[in-house]
């Protein structure tokens, strides 16, 4: 380009202003020699010696004039000066008897050196300009070169960027074990890492039911299928990512069924949390536009899954840990260091606030014979039967504890004695009108329960315990199947 530039000033500005110069010399040389020639043909013999030195110099004029013409137009005008000139040294010689023929040699000597100084600089001047080609060919392709390298380094600044926003991702992922937060960081962290517009939403697999349930979402737009839709359900079922450029035209779904998503969105990409071998969720996002995501984002989309699917796996056998550190394997119920835990807490507390506070202990009865029976595996069977109608039975606020063996105890929360019997009542009877199938018979439950009060029967843990427990002997020394509370 630069080479272009200046081939284009020397034809155009510095080259015409030389050729005008040489042109107006060669056409004064030429009109003075015609000129003189013309006096001197007028002018007597008297002065012999004079005339022929000064007709010499006009005659060498001539071919100075005739150089001139080829620097200034080449070969045309070189050949119209060296013409004229000749004609009027013929002239001259022939009207004055001037013996100057031989003179006559040197405009075409002139004409001669004219003409190889022309050829010359034509190839010069070609191979001149065949070089500055080549150099502008060579600055265009060092420049493409540049362009294109420019081009790699923002897209590699791009890809560092995200793969930078990657490694935070990880980073922060790594910090935490709550779900919900992983869950919050995971779908956060889509948008900050493709930067493409869209809502991001994280589906996780409900163990139990086997189906999608939304866990997550970011973005403006609302989200109407909480379980996921005909996209989600194809990545669940095949177990691979989608990108999907637009919903409407899309041969593998439906256009009836993809009808109603596209008033949401038209792209979109997703992927599935793959944990020990099984899909355990569903990470997507999709935006308005058509054709608004690629195969890198996709890539991406991959890497962020697989890091949340380590760490909700992460999160959920943490979780697991601390249940089981808690909660009994068999009955799903607090253990009893827990429930200890718990009752001076809230004893504690129903001192400090004045309230009160009801423990009960329940022991199902004649529970012996149920495995001698039907087997050691029926009163496991009867644990957790009774463990889950427990559960379902008392108030959201309450306590619900294995003791020991088939001992049960419940913290009842803020109720005085007589609504503590009330309720170990309505739990006894609850228990007694669910019978259990145990090997194709039916086995009716009961349970025996002693109730302390605090403050009523004692302010110390240890006594209200003891005193529960001496109710529950007593409860079953009257018959069992009774709760007693005095």
């Amino acid at each position: 380009m630069t080479c272009q530039r200046y081939t284009s000033l020397t034809k155009t500005v510095i080259m015409p202003s030389h050729r005008q110069i040489f042109g107006i010399l060669s056409l004064t040389i030429v009109l003075s020699s015609i000129f003189l020639l013309s006096k001197l043909t007028a002018v007597s013999y008297t002065q012999p010696s004079y005339h022929t030195d000064l007709a010499a110099t006009v005659i060498f004029s001539f071919g100075a004039a005739i150089l001139f013409a080829w620097l200034a137009s080449g070969l045309p005008g070189a050949s119209a000066a060296t013409a004229v000139s000749a004609i009027y040294v013929l002239v001259f010689c022939l009207r004055t008897g001037f013996a100057g023929y031989p003179l006559i040699g040197v405009l075409f000597v002139s004409t001669l050196i004219g003409y190889a100084y022309g050829h010359d600089k034509s190839t010069l001047d070609a191979a001149v300009a065949f070089k500055l080609e080549k150099l502008d060919e060579e600055m265009n392709v060092l420049l493409n070169k540049i362009v294109d390298g420019k081009k790699r380094i923002s897209s590699l600044g791009e890809k560092s960027n995200k793969y930078s926003a990657l490694k935070n991702v990880a980073e922060s992922l790594s910090t935490t074990l709550s779900i919900d937060e992983i869950n919050k960081l995971v779908v956060a962290s889509i948008s900050k890492t493709l930067q493409k517009e869209g809502r991001a939403l994280l589906f996780l697999v409900n163990a139990e039911k086997q189906e999608l349930a939304l866990s997550a979402s970011a973005g403006d737009m609302s989200v109407r299928a909480k379980k996921g839709d005909i996209f989600d359900q194809w990545v669940l079922r095949h177990r691979k990512s989608l990108i999907v450029e637009d919903v409407t035209y899309d041969f593998r779904f439906p256009a009836d069924n993809a009808g109603e998503s596209r008033k949401l969105f038209r792209s979109l990409i997703t992927s599935p949390l793959i944990s020990e071998n099984k899909v355990i969720g569903i990470l997507r996002m999709d935006g308005p536009r058509e054709s608004a995501y690629t195969q890198d984002d996709l890539r991406l989309l991959d890497i962020i899954a697989g890091f949340g699917a380590v760490a909700i796996q992460n999160a959920q056998l943490y979780s697991r840990t601390q249940e089981l550190a808690i909660k009994d394997g068999l009955t799903g119920l607090f253990v009893r260091r827990h429930f200890m835990e718990r009752f001076r807490k809230e004893l504690s507390r129903a001192a400090r606030k004045k309230g009160v506070l009801s423990l009960l202990i329940l022991d199902i009865d004649n529970f012996k014979e149920y495995n001698d029976r039907f087997g050691h595996m029926a009163g496991d069977i009867v644990l957790k039967y009774i463990a889950r109608l427990l559960n379902s039975a008392v108030r959201g606020g309450d306590i619900v504890a294995r003791y020991g063996g088939e001992e049960m105890v419940v913290l009842l929360c803020d109720r005085n004695k007589k609504e503590a019997v009330q309720e170990a009542e309505k739990i006894r009877k609850v228990l007694k009108k669910s019978p259990l199938t145990l090997r194709r018979q039916t086995a009716a439950v009961t349970v025996s329960g002693g109730l302390a009060v605090y403050p009523d029967d004692a302010t110390l843990e240890e006594e209200l315990i003891r005193i529960a427990d001496e109710r529950l002997y007593k409860a079953k020394a009257a018959g069992r199947d009774k709760i007693c509370s005095a």
